[in-house]
């Protein structure tokens, strides 16, 4: 009689998993998250819009003015390279572009979309490795699949 033994998950897999805690559990208590933590389809405010229009080649538009000097991000995927985002504006076409509408609840924290924010898919860069960079934003929520709207895609 051989014994069975339990198929033990590769390193790669059990690393996966330890990297990834269920964050839902911290709720409203989550401001910041490191770029280990972030998944796709997560909202973050606060992007200068200096950094946007260098990371994106100083091709987004962003206004540039005093009393409106940054942008949000969305985490469009999370391939090995890094987290790639896109910028987001409150500004767009709902026939070409994807957008988060008003007043969609994001996941693991209680935060209400209030107004629509389209995502400029055109504009994608990886996240920077710079820490400075990540340090600037707030976490706001999770944009449920089902919430996104619009588009051709």
């Amino acid at each position: 009689m051989s014994k069975r033994r339990k198929k033990i998950p590769p390193v790669s897999a059990l690393t996966q998993i330890l990297r990834q805690p269920d964050l839902s559990l911290l709720g409203n208590a989550i401001t910041a998250l490191p770029p280990a933590q972030w998944r796709s389809r997560m909202f973050f405010m606060g992007v200068p819009d200096t950094d946007l229009r260098q990371h994106t080649g100083d091709r987004f538009p962003a206004t540039l003015r005093p009393d409106m000097d940054t942008h949000p991000v969305f985490v469009l995927c999370r391939p090995a390279a890094g987290p790639l985002l896109c910028p987001c504006s409150s500004r767009g076409d709902k026939l070409k572009l994807r957008y988060i509408p008003k007043g969609c609840h994001l996941e693991m924290k209680d935060y209400v979309m209030d107004r629509d924010s389209f995502l400029i898919e055109h504009y994608f860069f990886t996240m920077p490795i710079d820490s400075r960079f990540s340090r600037k934003l707030i976490f706001k929520g999770q944009v449920p699949k089902d919430c996104i709207s619009g588009g051709d895609r």
